[in-house]
C-alpha cells in the first residue's frame, strides 16, 4: 500500500514568493522549496507544512512504509480559481505518483477546505494541521496586527475598504454629518454580503449579474411575470415596516404601546403586499395557461380577512394596555371582526365547488 503525504499551499505563496510552480514530487524538490520559502519569509506558515510533510514522509520510510510526499499549489484567488488549480495538480500527482491513501498537511484550516475535494479522488487516512509555537512576547497584540498588515491579501480584503470607508465618512460628514453614520452602515453592510457570497473578484460579480439577468429573461419568455409583482410586493412590505416606525414613534407610550401602533401602520401595507404577490401568481397562470384560476377571489379575501382580524386583535390589546381610546376604539373593532367573519364564510362557501368538480388549483403549485 503506497502512502501519499500531500501538503497543500492553497493561495500559492511558494510560487509567488519563490517562483517556484507546482506540483512538487519527491524529498529533494520538498526541501529545496522548503530552503526557498524559509529564505525570502522566515514567518511564512508554508514553511512549516512543507518540513512538516517532509518529516511526515521520512517517519513513514523509517517504518517500512512505501510513501512520497509532494505538494501542491494553489491560486492568489483563493477560492473557486486556487480550488481548480490545485484539483489539477492533484490528478497530476496521483497519476504519477498512483498511491492508494493520502496523508493531508495543512498550516490552517484555509488549506483543510481543500480536504473534500481531495477525499472525492482518494482515501485520506489522517490529516495534520502545523502550528508555529512562538515565544510570549511575540504573541501581542501589536506585533500581531503589524505582521498581519504585511500580508497583501489582508490589506486587500479589509485594510483597502475599511480606509475607503473611512475617507467617504469624513467627506460625507463635511457636507452632511446627519447622513454620514448611515451611508458608512449601508456600505459596510453591502461590503459583508459581498464578501458573505461565494464570489472571489469583480468578474465573478459581474457573471453572477449576468447569471441573474438571464434567468430573469428566461423566466419572463416562458410567461412567468410574478418576479416584478415579488419586487414590488417586497417595497411595500419595507415601506409598511418605515410607515408603522414612524407610527410608533411615541415618546410618551411604553414597549408594549409601540409594538402596537407599529402593526397598525405597517399592517395593511403588508395585507396590500400580499395581495400583489398574488396577483403575480394569477397573471403568470394566466398567460401560461390561458385562464385564471377559479378561487381568485377566495384568496384574496382571505388575505383581507386576515387584516381585518389583525386590526381587531391589535385593537383589543391597545384597548387593555391603554394605547387607544375606548370610545374611537370599540366600534372600530366591532367592525373589523364582523368584516373578518363575513369574509371567511364568504371565502368557505366560495370552495365548496358542486359535486365532480375538482378545485382548479394548480397555479399556486
Amino acid at each position: 500500500m503506497k502512502t501519499l503525504v500531500l501538503c497543500v499551499d492553497r493561495d500559492d505563496d511558494i510560487g509567488i514568493k519563490t517562483g517556484i510552480k507546482g506540483p512538487l514530487i519527491g524529498r529533494d524538490d520538498n526541501l529545496a522549496a522548503a530552503l526557498k520559502l524559509g529564505l525570502a519569509d522566515p514567518e511564512d506558515s508554508d514553511v512549516n507544512a512543507l518540513l512538516s510533510a517532509i518529516s511526515t514522509y521520512d517517519d513513514l520510510v523509517k517504518q517500512g512504509v512505501d510513501a512520497e510526499v509532494a505538494t501542491i499549489c494553489g491560486d492568489v484567488r483563493v477560492g473557486s480559481a486556487s480550488d481548480l488549480v490545485l484539483t489539477q495538480q492533484l490528478d497530476r500527482v496521483l497519476e504519477e505518483v498512483r498511491p492508494d491513501r493520502a496523508f493531508l498537511v495543512s498550516d490552517g484550516a484555509e488549506a483543510e477546505a481543500f480536504a473534500p475535494i481531495l477525499g472525492s479522488r482518494i482515501k485520506v487516512d489522517h490529516v495534520r494541521r502545523v502550528y508555529v509555537r512562538q515565544a510570549a512576547q511575540l504573541q501581542s497584540l501589536y506585533f500581531q496586527i503589524g505582521r498581519q498588515m504585511k500580508n497583501p491579501k489582508i490589506r486587500r480584503k479589509l485594510m483597502i475598504p475599511l480606509g475607503l470607508v473611512l475617507l467617504l465618512f469624513g467627506a460625507i460628514y463635511l457636507w452632511s454629518p446627519d447622513m454620514a453614520p448611515a451611508f458608512v452602515l449601508i456600505l459596510a453592510g453591502l461590503y459583508l454580503i459581498l464578501v458573505s457570497l461565494p464570489l472571489t473578484s469583480v468578474r465573478d460579480v459581474y457573471a453572477r449579474i449576468g447569471q441573474t439577468y438571464d434567468g430573469i429573461r428566461t423566466t419572463v419568455i416562458s410567461g412567468d411575470v410574478s418576479i416584478f409583482f415579488t419586487i414590488t410586493a417586497l417595497i411595500l412590505v419595507l415601506l409598511g415596516i418605515f410607515n408603522g416606525a414612524d407610527f410608533a414613534r411615541d415618546p410618551r407610550g411604553g414597549y408594549a404601546d409601540q409594538f402596537l401602533r407599529f402593526v397598525v401602520g405597517a399592517l395593511w401595507w403588508c395585507v396590500l403586499a400580499a395581495l400583489l404577490f398574488e396577483v403575480g401568481k394569477v397573471a403568470t397562470a394566466y398567460f401560461k395557461h390561458g385562464r385564471v384560476p377559479k378561487h381568485v377571489l377566495a384568496v384574496a379575501g382571505s388575505f383581507v380577512a386576515l387584516g381585518f382580524l389583525v386590526l381587531g386583535t391589535t385593537q383589543s390589546l391597545g384597548l387593555l394596555f391603554g394605547a387607544f381610546e375606548a370610545a374611537a376604539a370599540q366600534p372600530l373593532i366591532y367592525l373589523s371582526i364582523g368584516l373578518a367573519l363575513f369574509l371567511v364564510i364568504a371565502t368557505w362557501a366560495s370552495y365548496r365547488t358542486p359535486e365532480g368538480k375538482a378545485a382548479e388549483d394548480s397555479w399556486r403549485h
